[in-house]
């Protein structure tokens, strides 16, 4: 009996060491196929609903797969920056059009800079608002109702007729802009840490690429309106330009409703189904104003992102005024400010997530500093370029193409910092993303509101000079990321703890309060997280299994109360059925199910044909298993290949 004993204890041992050489297999191929945008694990929702893109713990991507719309992950990435695309490109449709619109309207360079300013300050406190409802009802019913809503002023510039319509009009258009904080906050809930930050900026650059398509698109589409509806008659054909923004504000906020708040569903239907805590609009509002890393994002935020909003104001009417360009090609040159979007945003989210993997909370505010210290510094060179020059002798200077390569190189930095600053934004307070959300994106608006009125809105002030004004105030504040402190993580400057007890969130969440994307998927089989799928010991203990298992088998010879020996053959056709449970089967594939079984359903005749390959694992525990198959069947130690057949 000694000798089965420790013979079935072998045996459990080396069977235990095969499980987990497969376990180890399926989980390198599980990670293969997860780099490559594949759920090969199969992880769904709450409700069953299969993900397309793997995922973490929460549900969040793990992968950023920008060929495919899918639900839910794909499907609000493509959204979100849709629909800020759509505000975008409709908040500075105008822009590019000015030549025509301001002898129409009778409008001055003084009330030209205050509809600037209206269209990018009015949002502001709806940024705010935007950042509430994204965290009580979802950044999605905030997105379409924010690009319906302002369908309507896109209409009505249509029939404007003085300075005063026209500032108003491009006032409530510029509400849309809100939009931005849905796209940031519906993003960060929908992908995992690791790449949140790309994520992000690829989002709100995509989004900002509005701004330089609307400069490049608007002249053409105003040549083929006049053209077509309204020869000869330039005023009618700038009005009739705006049915192209409010048709893609229509269509975007209907699309918007197609998608979902969060991984596993929309807001209501996860409160309503107890997995998700419901929102509370007095805490988030607490917790969100008094996190002082916000305050500081707000303020950074403002010189880039309130600097692309003033440049893109700006930027055509620079080259068509001063270096004596056509409409049409002004606004194309003016474009590659915006175009820089395609690629620069999603490059601060790229260098602060590489750099967050390596130094933590430091590298991801080092890369905003750079980005933003570049972004003053290549502001200045812009500005530079002609500010030695009477006005009259930039045309003939030929420095229209210094000036778009010196534009282009300060919008990547722009885009850069404006990346990297929304790749830290999710990690300040999880419990108040949307608010702080919506803090730093009005923070954005508010810093375009003053730059405009401080360097631009003088109407003998150069615009070349305001750029290098502009520029160095930029950098200056940049030094502002100094000041940005995790207690558990540090800062640019500070390690861990170095302030002590300090928190820069001065007003905590209550004991227990989760963020507007916090689900509690524990009673939800169907929505296991992935890391707890992922391994057959960390889920069903199969170590616990096979010992048990080698114990139900060797007590299978061992005498009954009446003297009998128990049969043989019960063992064999009871274990498996045990072993095939639906909780083994849930996290195994079909294939590593029958081979766990091939190890462990042994019935203890079974095991009588193991014993010569049982003293060659003792003798060679450095052969693999076919290779001892083979020397047991050359040396006769068993004659039934079925048995061996099943180790």
């Amino acid at each position: 009996r000694g000798t089965r004993e420790s013979k079935v204890a072998e045996g459990t041992r080396v069977a235990m060491a095969d499980v987990a050489a497969l376990e180890a297999e399926i989980d390198r191929l599980h990670a293969y196929c997860e780099r490559h945008g594949l759920n090969s694990r199969g992880v769904s929702d709450i409700v069953g609903r299969e993900f397309a893109l793997p995922v973490d713990a929460e549900h969040k991507a793990t992968v950023l797969q920008v060929t495919t719309a899918a639900q839910p992950h794909m499907r609000a990435f493509h959204l979100a920056w849709l629909g800020f695309f759509s505000t975008f490109f409709s908040t500075f449709a105008p822009a590019p059009l000015m030549p025509y619109i301001k002898p129409a309207l009778g409008i001055s360079k003084r009330e030209a800079a205050v509809a600037g300013m209206a269209s990018v300050g009015s949002t502001i406190f709806f940024r705010l608002v935007m950042g509430l409802v994204a965290d009580t009802i979802g950044a999605r019913r905030g997105m379409a109702a924010c690009l319906l809503v302002t369908t309507l002023p896109i209409l009505g510039m249509m029939y404007v007729q003085d300075a005063t319509g026209f500032i108003v009009c491009r006032g409530l258009i510029g509400i849309s802009l809100a939009s931005f904080v849905a796209c940031q906050a519906w993003v960060s809930v929908m992908f995992s840490k690791p790449i949140v930050g790309l994520a992000n900026a690829t989002a709100g650059g995509w989004g900002n690429l509005g701004g330089g398509i609307t400069n490049l698109a608007m002249p053409f589409v105003f040549l083929a309106v006049r053209d077509s509806f309204a020869p000869g008659d330039d005023d009618a054909a700038w009005r009739l330009c705006f049915w192209l923004p409010a048709l893609l504000h229509f269509g975007t906020g209907l699309a918007t409703l197609t998608g979902r708040d969060l991984p596993d569903g929309n807001v209501d239907e996860l409160e309503l189904s107890g997995a998700k805590q419901k929102s509370r609009s007095d805490v988030v509002l607490k917790v969100g104003f008094s996190n002082l890393n916000g305050w500081l994002l707000c303020v950074l935020y403002g010189m880039s992102f309130g600097v692309e909003l003033t440049v893109t104001n700006e930027a055509a009417t620079y080259f068509f005024e001063y270096h004596g360009l056509s409409v049409k090609l002004a606004g194309a040159l003016a474009s590659c400010f915006g175009l820089m979007n395609l690629f620069a945003r999603s490059l601060g989210g790229i260098a602060s997530d590489w750099l967050g993997k390596r130094f933590g909370m430091p590298g991801r505010i080092w890369s905003l500093w750079i980005s933003q210290a570049l972004e003053g510094v290549f502001c200045c060179l812009l500005g530079l370029t002609t500010s030695g020059m009477a006005l009259e002798e930039i045309p003939a200077s030929n420095t229209a193409g210094r000036c778009v390569l010196l534009l282009s190189v300060f919008s990547i930095f722009v885009q850069m910092a404006e990346g990297g600053t929304y790749a830290i934004v999710p990690q300040v307070s999880r419990s108040a993303l949307g608010v702080v959300s919506g803090i730093v994106g009005a923070g954005g608006n508010l810093g375009s509101v003053v730059t405009t009125a401080a360097f631009f809105a003088s109407s003998d002030a150069r615009t070349d000079d305001s750029f290098i004004k502009m520029g160095l105030a930029i950098v200056a504040s940049s030094c502002l990321c100094a000041l940005l402190y995790w207690p558990d993580e540090g800062g640019a400057l500070l390690g861990p703890r170095a302030l002590g007890r300090f928190n820069p969130q001065l007003v905590l969440p209550p004991e227990g309060y989760g963020g507007a994307d916090v689900i509690d998927l524990s009673g939800f089989a169907k929505g296991a997280p992935a890391t707890a799928r992922s391994t057959v010991l960390s889920t069903v203990k199969l170590s616990e299994s096979v010992s048990t298992a080698s114990e139900y088998e060797s007590s299978a010879d061992a005498e009954n109360g009446d003297g009998s020996k128990e049969s043989a053959a019960a063992p064999a056709a009871t274990q498996p059925s045990k072993l095939c449970s639906a909780e083994l089967r849930s996290v195994l594939s079909s294939d590593a199910v029958e081979q766990a079984l091939k190890g462990l359903a042994l019935s203890p005749a079974e095991l009588r044909h193991e014993d010569a390959l049982d003293a060659l694992r003792l003798e060679s525990p450095g052969l693999s298993t076919d290779e001892l198959r083979r020397r047991a069947m050359s040396a006769g130690g068993a004659t039934d290949r079925s048995a061996l057949e099943l180790v």
